[in-house]
């Protein structure tokens, strides 16, 4: 009898540990890795989002493995860098079914991510992403991540600093203006300093400009004139030709245009060392769009969080927005021999399933719910209203779907022109090669071009005219080239 009892306890015993093992509930568990998550009592809008899709889905348990914090000599703490996070995870074999992927081709490379395309080919609202956007981390038929999040690069207006602030005869930039138009508004909306510090900054950004302006003029271009799966075009009359329209405003004619763009006032300023023509001087301490002085400012849809809500909040950080209107507008577009080229750059967040999980099917669908699905979106407009504590959503929707573009710019009804652009506008120029790319920190910045200087080096000492853009742009272009056949050679062979 007491070995029977024995026996008995031992087999409850063990039945408890494997139900304990397994969440106690008979749920499939689905792990789950990200950098969004903020803190447990935060309880924000990502974490939200999980306990919704448990709900959805009872016969699911989602377990967040938490990144974790390090703290220094000195006390300080900080999150442990995603790389050493995941590198700890690998060593103990524990690693995520779905995670953000910060670099898919480093995920691809060290064997962490699962090819989805069988679950993503026939998806409905995968396929209603804008082609370029839903391939871009797509090789040789096979889909190693998908979109989680999608922000548009461009120029944000101020609407109430053109209105209010500028001179007469000021104009309003729209979403499909051409380049010329834009700058020419540029000029009009600024204003010189009356009293110190309150000018009107007409325009900055042109630190990217070559970058994109050169995709505009070629449909096969993308940021940098990348090529998919050829390389890169920095040898081409369109990347010459947006080059030496940048070297307007940092080179030898800086003077012509410091009156209204920032990067050339401030050049000038540097070279001249004349006080009139210090930023801070003509427009103020600080950001010159967030303190109100600005009327077109370069930047990432992912600020319209924290613009816009200082827009409506009177006891903003940020005073210079509060009651302002302000909307956005993408890149413009360019004419070349009578053709009209619109192409807007985007950048894209990822998230991945990972390499070994046990239930492919279930990780696709909660990473799709997190990221660009309909009904995930849905839901996350619906806790951003309901629980605003919990944080805005930060990204429009990545399915052109109508029902998904109403419903977020009816949080934000100000924004008329960058509606238009996320209803209709096809055409992109990919910003975050980086993450998708074999060899592009090489390419665009690492990469050596002589014994003292890299490439990001000499392309600035070209936008700057200190070099002769013919004399090095070959060079520089078959250098780009040796590090993106390398590496995408190496890289094919870990796909294949």
């Amino acid at each position: 009898m007491k070995k029977y009892l024995l026996l008995l306890v031992t087999l409850m015993t063990a039945l408890v540990l494997v139900a304990c093992k397994n969440g106690a509930d008979d749920k499939i568990v689905i792990k789950y890795a990200a950098w969004n998550l903020g803190s447990v009592n935060d309880n924000n809008i990502e974490r939200r989002m999980i306990k919704a899709y448990e709900e959805k889905n009872p016969d699911v348990r989602v377990e967040i493995i938490e990144r974790p914090r390090i703290v220094d000599e000195e006390g300080n703490e900080s999150d442990a860098t995603w790389d050493a996070f995941f590198n700890a995870q690998a060593a103990i074999q524990d690693m995520p079914d779905v995670f953000q992927v910060d670099n898919v081709v480093k995920a691809v490379q060290n064997e962490w991510v699962s090819d989805v395309y069988e679950y993503a080919k026939d998806d409905v609202d995968f396929n209603k992403i804008p082609e370029n956007i839903r391939n871009a981390a797509l090789y040789n038929d096979k889909l190693f991540a998908l979109p989680q999040a999608l922000f548009y690069m461009g120029y944000f207006i101020n609407r109430t600093v053109i209105n209010e602030k500028s001179p007469s005869g000021s104009i309003t930039p729209v979403y499909g203006m051409t380049y010329p138009e834009l700058m020419d508004a540029a000029k009009k909306n600024a204003r010189a300093p009356i009293t110190g510090g309150d000018g009107v900054v007409g325009i900055d950004g042109m630190n990217e400009l070559a970058l994109w302006l050169s995709a505009q003029q070629n449909d096969t271009f993308d940021w940098y004139t990348y090529t998919e799966g050829e390389g890169y075009n920095l040898d081409s009359d369109e990347f010459k030709n947006a080059m030496i329209e940048q070297q307007k405003y940092f080179g030898a004619t800086y003077a012509e245009h410091s009156a209204y763009v920032l990067e050339s006032t401030n050049v000038r300023y540097q070279k001249t060392g004349d006080e009139f023509w210090n930023p801070n001087t003509r427009f103020g301490d600080g950001d010159k769009f967030e303190i109100g002085s600005q009327a077109i400012k370069w930047g990432g849809s992912y600020n319209l969080r924290n613009w816009l809500g200082a827009t409506v909040d009177p006891n903003t950080t940020l005073p210079g927005l509060f009651g302002a209107d302000i909307d956005f507008i993408g890149t413009p577009a360019v004419e070349v021999e009578g053709v009209k080229y619109h192409k807007i750059p985007v950048v894209i967040d990822y998230i991945g399933v990972g390499q070994g999980t046990d239930h492919p099917e279930i990780a696709y669908d909660f990473a799709k719910w997190m990221g660009f699905g309909v009904d995930g979106y849905l839901k996350r407009l619906e806790i951003a209203e309901e629980f605003p504590q919990a944080g805005a959503v930060n990204f429009a929707p990545i399915v052109q779907d109508e029902t998904l573009v109403d419903a977020y710019f009816e949080l934000y009804p100000t924004l008329v022109e960058f509606k238009k652009i996320v209803n209709n506008h096809q055409d992109f120029i990919i910003e975050s090669l980086a993450k998708t790319v074999p060899g592009f920190v090489q390419s665009r910045w690492e990469g050596r071009y002589d014994e003292n200087r890299n490439i990001a080096a000499m392309l600035d000492l070209i936008r700057d005219g200190e070099v002769n853009l013919e004399d090095v742009i070959g060079n520089i272009n078959d250098l780009a080239n040796q590090y993106y056949l390398e590496a995408k050679a190496e890289f094919e062979d870990k796909i294949n």
